[in-house]
Formats: structure tokens, sequence, C-alpha cells
């Protein structure tokens, strides 16, 4: 027997439905740079756990950790809460080449990404 026009668009809209939400899971692993892997001025995603934040006058910033360690990650918006899942896109700055080891992420977006 036949599939009907109705139940055709209902099988094909659960199909579509699926493959957003498996590509919506795998983008933070797929598209995105370890924190260990960042090099001077690269612009990235980052994706990772908020562990603290800061927010001082205009200055905002959080730590964000991921599997291979973490950074600093300068933010002029909300934060987002201790413990959340964010993507985060930005450029990876290192302070000078003379002091290895001081750097930050300066975000241009913060994404909550729960998975």
């Amino acid at each position: 027997m036949a599939l009907s026009k109705g139940a055709k668009v209902a099988i094909a809209t659960v199909v579509v439905v699926l493959i957003a939400v498996v590509a919506y899971s795998l983008i933070p692993y797929v598209a995105t740079t370890q924190v260990k892997d960042l090099k001077n001025n690269q612009t990235t995603y980052i994706y990772g756990t908020v562990q603290s934040r800061v927010s001082l006058g205009n200055f905002s910033a959080f730590k964000l950790n991921d599997s291979s360690g973490s950074v600093i990650v300068l933010w002029n918006g909300t934060l987002p809460a201790d413990g959340s899942r964010v993507l985060v896109h930005g450029t990876y700055r290192e302070l000078s080449p003379l002091l290895p080891g001081i750097s930050y992420f300066e975000a241009d977006s913060v994404l909550n990404w729960p998975i």
C-alpha cells in the first residue's frame, strides 16, 4: 500500500528534525578548536563550561574550561551563568611573546549551548 501525501510529509518532517537535532549536538565538537590548540590571533569557535565570572564596570570576563584546558574570555554582553555550557566565537590573543601563557579569548558572541 502506498503512503498518502500527508504521511510522506510527516515522515519527511521527522527526518529533517532528527537531522537538525543531531547537527545541533555535533556542532561544538566538529566546528570548534580546543583551548590547548589555540594560536595567537586565531579567530575560531570554542566550546566549554563556564567556571567563574567577573564583572567590573564595562569589563566582563569568565573562565571557560574544555577537556584540554581553560582560557579567560572577555565579553561585553550578559555573562553566562557559572556551570553553563557555551559556544563562543572570537579571537585568541597572547599578550606578548615575551610573556608566554598570559592570554585571553576576545569574544564576538557567546551562546548558551546545552548538550
